[in-house]
């Protein structure tokens, strides 16, 4: 475990990986859009004021939390969560294929490749993952429902009680059950289907099946890979801070207060403040704000975009490493799909089979 540990630190310095990482994340802004796009024209709220995307796409959610619209905040929220699963699917599956060659082969993944391999797989972990949340919202939600029968009138209700009682105990422990195979597994199933190229049965079999072989060392291991992550994030987090920090006392310093207080009151009001002309804001200083922003996010991008190739390096060293020890396999075992020759009619064969008997003779 040990050279995999440093194995899948010095792997995740892949620049490849991070630009698919990278990738993912500005994606996710446009996937939220989209997102809060088909919620707003189900309500009949239309496109007004999608110029200011962070404002539209809270603005769901809170009519419904204000409307006390419990089913309406959870609808919204699931759309938005199964619509980043979708994406994350996809580059992480991508992500999780370049480490896996990388871990086991020693060589660097064509960034083409792993994306070909994801367009064929990102369906597999996508299932791997609704089948947990399933897992373990589906026995809590039948066990509500069973709990209303305690509501009825007389003796019904009494009886609906009783048989809750029992229903809910049985499912709960059921969803419980479930939920600790998730977060003590469940960030195996994208490295299995990565590395064997299998589907999602074989994700969900192996992560409750190396956690029934061991949880303590599950544990454990998952603690030690995940330390490993905390500490070259948190290295580059302080990088980034003072970078930050550096460049906002120069500015200070150097653009003048008054300047500077005024870029972040446009930040705050989300780039369209309501009281512009009453402001006096120039399209110069919206500029400067928007430029702020831009640099800002792009800085904070980076260093998520690092954290998550980190996160997948170590989520498959992890994986290898449980393999090698529950399954006996070598480090350097990779399935992956056959090569498939392309179909050649039988006027194509003879001229390729004439061909090579000439060379031969």
């Amino acid at each position: 475990m040990r050279e995999l540990w440093h194995a899948a630190g010095r792997s995740a310095g892949d620049p490849a990986k991070r630009r698919v990482a990278l990738i993912g994340i500005l994606l996710s802004a446009p996937t939220l859009l989209v997102g809060a796009l088909l919620s707003n024209l189900l309500a009949g709220a239309g496109v007004a004021g999608l110029t200011r995307p962070l404002a539209y796409i809270r603005a769901p959610l809170l009519r419904a939390y204000e409307a006390d619209a419990d089913l309406a905040v959870l609808g919204y929220v699931t759309l938005q969560a199964l619509l980043l699963a979708c994406l994350w699917s996809f580059y992480a599956t991508a992500l999780q294929r370049l480490a896996a060659v990388d871990l086991t082969q020693g060589r660097r993944e064509e960034t083409d490749a792993a994306y070909d391999f994801a367009a064929r797989h990102w369906r597999g972990v996508l299932g791997a993952k609704v089948a947990l949340a399933v897992g373990v919202g589906l026995p809590l939600a039948v066990a509500l429902a069973f709990d209303h029968l305690a509501r009825l009138d007389g003796w019904m209700g009494g009886v609906g009680l009783a048989l809750g009682i029992v229903v809910t105990t049985v499912l709960s422990f059921l969803a419980v059950f479930v939920l600790l195979g998730w977060l003590v597994g469940g960030l195996l199933s994208t490295p299995v289907i990565a590395c064997e190229d299998s589907g999602s049965f074989d994700a969900l079999s192996r992560t409750f099946g190396y956690a029934g072989a061991g949880l303590v060392r599950l544990t454990l291991w998952r603690l030690a890979f995940l330390g490993g992550v905390l500490l070259g994030s948190a290295w580059r987090a302080l990088r980034l801070l003072a970078v930050v920090g550096v460049a906002y006392a120069c500015l200070r310093a150097g653009a003048g207060a008054e300047a500077l207080d005024r870029v972040e009151r446009i930040l705050q009001s989300l780039g369209a403040p309501a009281g512009a002309e009453r402001l006096q804001v120039t399209w110069a200083e919206q500029l400067a704000a928007g430029v702020a922003a831009a640099t800002l996010f792009l800085l904070v991008a980076g260093w998520l975009a690092d954290a998550i190739a980190r996160l997948a390096c170590a989520r498959m060293g992890l994986f290898l490493a449980l393999r090698g020890a529950i399954d006996k396999l070598p480090r350097t075992h990779l399935a992956s799909a056959p090569v498939v020759e392309p179909f050649r009619d039988a006027e194509a064969a003879g001229f390729e089979e004439a061909a090579r008997v000439g060379q031969d003779g």
